[in-house]
C-alpha cells in the first residue's frame, strides 16, 4: 500500500513514523533536538535539557499547533508515536550491496537515557547486517522509539518500532535488533504471521541469534547479570539461550512443529517452536549449505518476493533452486513435524597407513547432515560434512589429520540442534574413548556434552524419627535435559545414627508414535519410621521401580493431557527384633482436560500389596473425579469452586489383625496407609498429635483429621470454594459413606480454610457429624 498521512498536534511533541517527513519546518525541528541530545551527552548527560516540567515530568504542551506529513510506498500498516519528553539521535548507514544511505532516528525519554544513547549504533548494525544477508533495506529511514511502557519487549510496524523497558544494553540491543528485522519478512516479504508465524519471527530470529554470534563472537555471554556471567553459565551465547528455550520441551515431549497457524500453539511453544526451534534449524541449514551459499539461498528469495507474500513453497523452492540440493529432510521433517535431532559416533577404526573411518549412528528420527571435527587442544584442525542419511553413515580422515588430533567430535559448534549431545565425542587418550570427564560443580550449572556434570549442595531434612538430618544432595537435573536423570541424596540421621536419605534414577524415551513420553525409573528411599526403638533399630527401605508415560503423538496439542503410571514396591522393614517385607504393584490413568473456564481430571488407579512374611493381602480400586469451574471473575483475579467425586473398593481383603494400613482413609492416605512410599511425612506411623494429621489428598480428603476409614468400601463428595478477590481463604463441606466391615455409615463436615495452591493447607471445622468428631485421637500410647 501507499500511505499519505497529516498529523495536527502541539509543536512540542517529537514524532517518529513509517514512511519519510515531508514537512521542512519538522525536519528542521529534529535535527535541532538531536543537535541537543549530542550536545547532552558531550556534557555528560544522556538527555536534553526539557527545562521546567510539571510533577508527572512532562512538559506542558504549546499552545502552538503544527501539522506534519508522512508519505511511505510499498508498507501494509502505518504507525506513528508522540512523546514531548523525546531526546533523539540521528544516524547513517550504507547499504552494503546498493550504496544507499537510511537515516537512523532513535527517540527516548529520560527513564533509560543511559541505555538509549547506543541505539544509533545498534539501528546502524541491524540495517547492515540484515541488508548483507537478506538484501538490502528499501526504505530511507528507520526508527526505533522508547515506549515507556511495556511492549511486549517490542512491537514492530514498517520503518518504525516501538521498544518497551529494557533494563540492560544487552537487552536493548536484542530488541531493537529484532523488531527492526521484521523489516524484512513482517515488512517487505509479508509473510502471514497467522497462518505461517515461522517464516516471521522464526527467520528473524535465526538473523538476531546470526547478528549476536557475528558481531559478538565469542564474548556474548548471553546469561549475566549487569556484565557479570553466572557462575557455571559461562560461555553461553544467544545461540546457546534459544537451544536451552527448546530442548526441555522437547525432552519432555511437549513440543509443538514449526509449521502450524498461530492459533494452534500453547504459549510455550509459540515462543519455544516459532521463535526458536526456528532460529536454531535455519542455523543449522546455513552451517549445512556454508554461509556464502545460505546468504544466495536467502538473497533470491528476497529478490523474488520482496512486497509479493510468499508462502512455505516459495521459500523451499528459491533454497532448492540455488543450492541445487534436495531439502526434503529439512523443509518437512525438521519444519512440519516434532521428529528429533540425534547423533551419535559410534566408533572410530584406523585404517592401514594411518587414516581413520568415524562411525556415525542416526538415533534421532531426521535424516539430516552433520559435521564431524577433528580435534587438537580443543582446537578444530579438520571438519567434514556427511549428506542427509537414515540410519548410520561415516566420515574417513587421512593419516596426517588424525595423527595430530587428540579427540573427535560431532558439531564442535553446537550448531545442530540436536537433542541429545552426550554422545559426540571420542578420545584418543585414555581407556573409554566415549567417556565424560567428571565435572563436580556446586549448587547448579548448565549441562556441559563435554562433561559429565555432577551438581552438588548441602543438603538438610527432618522428620520425628530421624530428627535431623544432614548430608549432601548430588544430581545431573538441569538444562539440557538429559535422557538419564538422578539424584542422589544421603544424609547422616541424628535419630537414627546411621544414613538415610533419597534416591532417584531415570531414563527417557521419546517413541515415534501412540507416547509422547516414555520414562523408566527406580526410586529408593530409607528412614527411621519408629521412636521407641534407639538408634537404628527402626528402618525402613524401600524400592520403586516405575514407568511413566504420556499418551499421545508429540505435536498434538490438545485440551486434555493423558497419563499412565505403572509401579512396583519392595519394601523392607525393622521394628526392634521384627523384620517384615512387603511388595506390591499399581497402575495408574489420569485424563486431564483444561479450559480457561473449567477443568476436569478423572482417575482410575488400581493397586495390590501384600505382606510377604503374612497371610495380609489387599487389592483395591479407585475411581476419583474432579471438576473445577471459575466462577467468579475480576480483572486479573480469578475464583474457582470444585467439586470432587471418589470411589474406593477392596475386593480383596486379607489383613489379619492389622487392619489400618490397608484402610480407605476417610480424610486421605497418612504415613501408615502410604503403602507405596510415595510421599514424605513427618510422622509417617503417628496417630495422635500434630503429625498424624498430615494427610495427602487422595483417597477420602475429608478435611477434618480422622482415623475413620473402609475396608470394603467407600464414595467421598468434597467441595471447596474460593471466596472471591481472597482466593486463599475458601469454604469447604465434605460428605461420605463408607463401610468398615459392620455396614454403610455416613459423615459430614463443614467449614472454612486456607489453601495455598495444592501443597499446604489449614482448616477450621465450623460443624462435624457426630462419629467424626468421637474419631479424634487426642493421645498416643
Amino acid at each position: 500500500g501507499s500511505f499519505d498521512v497529516s498529523i495536527t498536534l502541539p509543536e512540542n511533541y517529537v514524532v517518529g513514523a513509517t514512511g519519510d517527513l515531508q514537512t521542512k519546518s519538522e525536519v528542521e525541528f529534529l535535527n535541532r533536538i538531536a543537535e541537543e541530545t549530542n550536545i547532552a551527552i558531550e556534557e555528560g548527560r544522556n538527555s536534553r535539557d526539557l527545562g521546567e516540567t510539571d510533577s508527572g515530568g512532562f512538559p506542558e504542551s504549546s499552545k502552538k499547533i503544527k501539522t506534519i506529513r508522512f508519505t511511505q510506498k510499498n508498507v501494509h500498516d502505518f504507525a506513528w508515536f508522540a512523546d514531548k519528553r523525546y531526546s533523539v539521535l540521528k544516524g547513517e548507514v550504507i547499504t552494503p550491496h546498493q550504496k544507499r544511505k537510511v537515516t537512523t532516528w532513535a527517540m527516548y525519554t529520560p527513564k533509560e537515557a543511559y541505555l538509549w544513547v547506543k541505539a544509533p549504533e545498534y539501528l546502524k548494525d541491524a540495517i547492515y547486517y540484515y541488508s548483507l544477508w537478506n538484501g538490502d533495506y528499501p526504505y530511507n529511514q528507520v526508527t526505533a522509539v522508547d515506549g515507556t511502557i511495556s511492549a511486549g519487549g517490542g512491537m514492530e510496524y514498517p520503518n518504525v518500532t516501538v521498544i518497551g523497558s529494557s533494563g540492560s544494553a544487552r537487552s536493548l540491543e536484542v530488541v531493537i535488533v529484532h523488531e527492526v528485522g521484521h523489516n524484512w519478512f513482517y515488512g517487505q516479504l509479508g509473510s502471514n504471521e497467522r497462518i505461517h508465524p515461522w517464516m516471521d519471527e522464526g527467520l528473524n530470529t535465526l538473523n538476531e541469534i546470526r547478528y549476536m554470534t557475528t558481531k559478538y563472537s565469542d564474548k556474548d555471554n548471553a546469561l549475566s547479570v549487569n556484565g557479570h556471567t553466572i557462575p557455571h553459565l559461562e560461555g553461553i551465547d544467544h545461540h546457546e539461550v534459544a537451544y536451552l528455550s527448546y530442548q526441555p520441551i522437547a525432552a519432555i515431549g511437549e513440543d509443538q512443529p514449526i509449521e502450524l497457524p498461530s492459533e494452534d500453539y500453547v504459549g510455550i511453544n509459540y515462543w519455544s517452536a516459532v521463535y526458536q526451534k526456528t532460529g536454531l534449524v535455519f542455523f543449522y541449514l546455513k552451517d549445512y549449505l556454508g554461509d556464502e551459499l545460505f546468504d544466495k539461498c536467502m538473497r533470491e528469495y528476497y529478490r523474488r518476493w520482496e512486497f509479493k507474500h510468499p508462502q512455505p513453497e516459495d521459500l523451499r523452492k528459491a533454497f532448492e533452486d540455488v543450492s541445487n540440493k534436495d531439502l526434503s529432510w529439512f523443509f518437512e521433517d525438521v519444519i512440519q513435524t516434532t521428529k528429533y535431532i540425534d547423533y551419535k559416533i559410534k566408533g572410530v577404526k584406523k585404517e592401514k597407513g594411518g587414516s581413520c573411518t568415524v562411525k556415525i549412528k542416526n538415533r534421532g528420527k531426521i535424516n539430516g547432515p552433520v559435521e564431524v571435527n577433528l580435534m587438537k587442544d580443543e582446537k578444530v584442525i579438520d571438519a567434514k560434512w556427511t549428506e542427509p542419511f537414515d540410519k548410520k553413515t561415516s566420515v574417513e580422515f587421512n593419516a596426517n589429520a588424525f595423527a595430530k588430533a587428540d579427540k573427535i567430535i560431532i558439531d564442535k559448534g553446537s550448531d545442530i540442534p540436536e537433542l541429545f549431545r552426550h554422545n559426540n565425542q571420542w578420545d584418543k587418550r585414555g581407556l573409554f574413548k566415549k567417556d565424560e570427564k567428571l565435572k563436580l560443580e556446586f549448587l547448579a550449572g548448565d549441562n556441559e556434552r563435554e562433561y559429565n556434570n555432577v551438581f552438588w549442595s548441602p543438603f538438610f531434612a527432618w522428620n520425628d524419627y530421624d530428627k535431623g538430618m544432614l548430608g549432601i544432595f548430588f544430581h545431573n537435573i538441569t538444562i539440557p535435559v538429559s535422557r538419564f536423570q538422578y539424584f542422589i541424596a544421603p544424609v547422616y540421621s541424628f535419630g537414627r545414627q546411621f544414613v538415610s536419605g533419597v534416591s532417584e534414577f531415570s531414563y527417557r524415551f521419546l517413541p515415534a508414535r501412540m507416547l509422547k513420553l516414555s520414562k523408566f525409573g527406580l526410586s529408593v528411599k530409607s528412614f527411621k519410621h519408629n521412636s521407641s526403638f534407639a538408634r537404628n533399630d527402626a528402618y525402613y527401605i524401600a524400592l520403586s521401580p516405575y514407568w511413566t508415560a504420556k499418551i499421545g503423538n508429540r505435536g498434538e496439542e490438545k485440551p486434555y493431557s493423558q497419563k499412565i503410571v505403572v509401579k512396583g514396591i519392595y519394601r523392607k522393614e525393622k521394628t526392634g527384633p521384627v523384620h517384615l517385607e512387603y511388595s506390591g504393584a499399581l497402575a495408574e490413568y489420569t485424563y486431564d482436560y483444561s479450559h480457561p473456564n473449567y477443568k476436569i481430571r478423572f482417575k482410575l488407579r488400581n493397586e495390590y500389596f501384600t505382606n510377604v512374611n503374612t497371610s495380609e493381602e489387599v487389592a483395591r480400586v479407585f475411581v476419583e473425579n474432579t471438576y473445577r469451574f471459575r466462577y467468579f471473575r475480576s480483572q486479573n483475579k480469578s475464583s474457582w469452586m470444585s467439586l470432587r467425586l471418589f470411589g474406593g473398593q477392596q475386593y480383596i481383603r486379607s489383613f489379619g489383625g492389622n487392619v489400618h494400613p490397608y484402610t480407605l482413609g476417610l480424610s486421605g492416605a497418612d504415613g501408615r496407609q502410604d503403602l507405596f512410599m510415595e510421599e514424605y511425612y513427618f510422622g509417617r506411623n503417628r496417630f495422635a498429635g500434630i503429625w498424624s494429621q498430615q494427610k495427602n489428598n487422595n483417597m477420602g480428603d475429608f478435611k477434618n483429621a480422622t482415623q475413620m476409614g473402609a475396608t470394603h468400601g467407600m464414595g467421598v463428595a468434597n467441595l471447596y470454594v474460593q471466596l472471591p478477590k481472597l482466593r486463599f481463604l475458601g469454604v469447604y463441606a465434605d460428605a461420605g459413606i463408607f463401610d468398615s466391615g459392620t455396614g454403610l455409615q455416613t459423615a459430614m463436615n463443614v467449614g472454612a480454610g486456607v489453601q495455598f495452591g495444592n501443597v499446604f493447607g489449614v482448616y477450621f471445622p465450623v460443624w462435624v457429624s457426630s462419629n467424626l468428631e468421637s474419631s479424634f485421637v487426642t493421645s498416643e500410647y
